[in-house]
């Protein structure tokens, strides 16, 4: 409780906020980078493996290919006598070993005892296949007096009974043992254990792909709920910040600008420092009322006088404020031709025209004689204009004759605070604008930065 009450009272840190959002994003990035790479290890293992199950398809097709094409040659070779087959069969057998190398890729796949018990068989039915087309080539071979065989023909014997029997019968036997039933059941044993033994490979597979994709999913999932948990922490930091440092600053400047107290809100930070600049102000508008009034006010006019000008002018912000150097022009000939009273009366009227026209905020000031000072608070270049035109209105307002007084009008002389080092720097530049006034026929505006070329 008592953590949660100075929590509510001195606010959260925005700094330690940013570092506990910076600390969470950039764990949720990585673990994100994490199902990332887990995501692309599932899909190679899933690329691999439907690789790995086309390869078993092909293998499978070239042995029973290259196997039918074996049986063809011999059996051609054994009706036409044409050594012509015997050549191809041992082309295909020897050289080409399409047979050879699908029985090689078939035995690289991971293990599966059923499967290996099947490749046996069908590699031990292919064996004895192979044995008995050898001995039907070696019987044609003999019966038709074929020299130049390959290696594997001349290694057959012939059983003592077969090499008693006249070339027909020996190409009548050749013939029969490709074609009889026996040499059939065995080519299709053979092609019954290489189904089975791609079924079981193919199941095995089938199960690698269904994992891998199921892994893939799972982490494309998980990647998409990291994907959402990080907008979030981003759209809540964006939030936050806003919450506790925009949104406070924005209040702040705006009661500045009102001349009042900041609000208390928002971050720790920000309601330090609001709670400093309140403590300031609240010294300032102290030292301002602590100030007596017939010490700092012109009995006359009511405006401040030099003591209440030395006090405000040290405590202006320079950036924020623009300086009025203003002078009723030929005050004299007025003291002289009408006579001090109405002097005096005219000193009021100016005064009141300056305070109709001027904010309540700014700080309007007699120094002396004829010469007035306004500062005008929170005020920057673009609202030259408008103290153009306050100028024209004060003049207007002096030129009406409707209380018998003399018409008069006055000469101003502007700056901006942001050009100068210090207070007297302002006033130096007001001085320079208001002489450029006055060289230019008086009655009118100019503003330290603007040459030679008043406003009217």
């Amino acid at each position: 409780m008592h953590l949660f009450k100075r929590v509510r009272e001195d606010g959260i840190s925005l700094r330690l906020t940013h570092i506990i959002m910076l600390i969470l994003a950039l764990s949720v990035t990585g673990f994100l980078l994490y199902e990332t790479y887990e995501t692309s290890s599932a899909y190679k293992e899933l690329t691999l493996a439907t690789e790995e199950y086309i390869g078993l398809r092909y293998s499978v097709n070239e042995l029973m290919e290259a196997s039918d094409y074996l049986t063809d040659k011999v059996q051609c070779f054994t009706v036409t006598c044409d050594s012509r087959f015997m050549n191809e069969y041992f082309e295909e057998a020897k050289h080409n070993r399409r047979r050879d190398k699908a029985l090689e890729k078939l035995s690289t796949v991971e293990e599966e005892p059923e499967a290996y018990d099947k490749l046996e068989m069908a590699m031990s039915e292919s064996v004895a296949l192979m044995e008995t087309e050898y001995y039907a080539m070696r019987l044609i071979s003999e019966a038709n007096g074929i020299t130049g065989l390959p290696d594997e023909i001349e290694d057959v014997s012939l059983s003592a009974e077969d090499g008693t029997l006249t070339s027909e019968e020996k190409i009548k036997l050749a013939q029969t043992i490709v074609h009889d039933e026996e040499y059939y059941a065995r080519k299709e044993r053979i092609r019954s254990n290489m189904n089975s033994c791609f079924g079981y490979l193919e199941s095995s597979v089938r199960s690698r792909q269904l994992g891998s994709s199921e892994e893939m999913e799972y982490r494309l999932k998980m990647s998409r709920v990291l994907i959402v948990i990080e907008s979030a922490l981003v759209v809540f930091l964006l939030w936050i910040t806003s919450y506790l440092g925009i949104n406070p600053i924005l209040k702040g400047v705006q009661k500045i600008r009102e001349d009042s107290k900041i609000p208390i809100i928002g971050s720790y930070e920000f309601r330090y420092l609001a709670r400093t600049y309140n403590k300031m102000y609240e010294a300032y508008k102290k030292s301002i009322s602590n100030l007596n009034y017939d010490a700092s006010h012109d009995k006359l006019t009511g405006l401040y006088n030099r003591a209440g000008y030395d006090v405000l002018s040290s405590s202006v912000d320079l950036k924020t404020t623009a300086a009025l150097l203003i002078d009723a022009d030929k005050f004299k000939e007025v003291n002289d031709t009408y006579g001090h009273l109405v002097g005096d009366k005219v000193l009021k009227k100016i005064a009141a025209a300056l305070k109709h026209t001027f904010r309540s905020e700014d700080y309007i000031c007699r120094l002396g004689g004829d010469e007035f000072v306004v500062f005008m608070l929170h005020m920057d270049e673009e609202h030259r204009e408008l103290v153009r035109l306050k100028a024209a209105l004060i003049n207007s307002a002096l030129s009406r004759q409707e209380d018998g007084l003399p018409p008069v009008s006055v000469s101003v002389g502007a700056a901006f605070g942001k050009d100068a080092a210090n207070i007297k720097e302002l006033m130096d530049h007001a001085d320079k604008a208001l002489y450029m006034v006055k060289e230019a026929g008086r009655n009118g505006c100019c503003f330290y930065d603007e040459g030679h070329t008043p406003g009217a």
